[in-house]
């Protein structure tokens, strides 16, 4: 995967800014095409595992789910 370099899309979204914020806490956000939508479901929890090691608050199911709709919005197809 490569970081978005160009800017997240819709990056004015409550999505792309809790994905910005809480997904970049420790690596540069990831351009959401670089991915499929289901590729995004298993990287988001594969993401919050490593969430729950660094000791890091976890998603809220609210803030899960708000992550993986702009994800799966922006997707590639």
């Amino acid at each position: 995967m490569a970081a978005c370099r160009r800017g997240l899309p819709d990056a004015q979204s409550y999505g792309a800014r809790l994905y910005a914020a809480r997904c970049g806490q420790c690596h540069s956000a990831y351009d959401p095409a670089s991915l499929t939508a289901p590729m995004w479901q298993v990287q988001v929890e594969a993401m919050e595992a490593r969430m729950r090691q660094a000791r890091l608050p976890e998603l809220t199911d609210a803030e899960r789910q708000a992550i993986l709709d702009y994800l799966e919005q922006h997707a590639q197809r």
